[in-house]
């Protein structure tokens, strides 16, 4: 395990580093995600069991069939939980006339897999903001999940899996920005949390 995660580790300082924010490096990555790693466990037994059985007798009662959506649902709380540090991706820079369009920065957040595919075959063009960390903020998180139910539209036409999608993706982005002490009162919220 240690000389996979060293491997690892040169391969990402290596190459991957040479197209992305210097400041992206393994260990600062590394870090991130056994932070987050962490806590989502306790978020899955406290919060997202919780909501999946409500899900599940929702379903029973409007006799909907919600387990494939409902599957879908858990992986896109489980991406939306680390999706906010994408924005590592974004390069700070203190000139207004060298931030990247609005949809430029967006387009990174919505399709994340595929800009990172780009950014790492060195084929896209960096993109530049004003603040740092640009999508830890509430205001992000509120366009995440109009993207969110936007999407469930193309999937489904019931409006159950659609409002289950949303409120679990928007969940996983929300328990990231709580871990990072962005939300008002984020320290509360984890120790009631970690209390239950």
């Amino acid at each position: 395990m240690k000389k996979t995660k060293k491997r690892l580790g040169e391969y990402w300082d290596g190459m991957i580093l040479k197209r992305i924010p210097p400041n992206a490096n393994f260990k600062k990555v590394e870090e991130e995600v056994k932070g987050h790693f962490g806590f989502i466990g306790i978020i899955i037994k406290r919060t997202i069991l919780p909501l999946i059985l409500l899900y599940i007798v929702l379903g029973l009662i409007f006799n909907i069939n919600i387990f494939s959506s409902l599957f879908i649902s858990m992986i896109i709380f489980i991406y939306s939980n680390f999706l906010p540090d994408v924005d590592f991706l974004i390069k700070r820079t203190e000139r207004p006339v060298k931030e990247s369009l609005w949809y430029e920065k967006y387009f990174l957040l919505f399709f994340a897999p595929i800009a990172v595919y780009y950014i790492i075959n060195g084929r896209a063009r960096p993109v530049y903001s004003l603040q740092d960390r640009c999508f830890h903020n509430i205001k992000t998180a509120v366009i995440y999940t109009i993207f969110l139910i936007v999407l469930g539209y193309v999937f489904w036409d019931q409006n159950l899996k659609i409002i289950m999608f949303a409120i679990f993706g928007t969940s996983g982005y929300l328990f990231h920005l709580i871990v990072d002490d962005v939300v008002i009162g984020s320290k509360f919220i984890k120790k009631k949390i970690k209390k239950r």
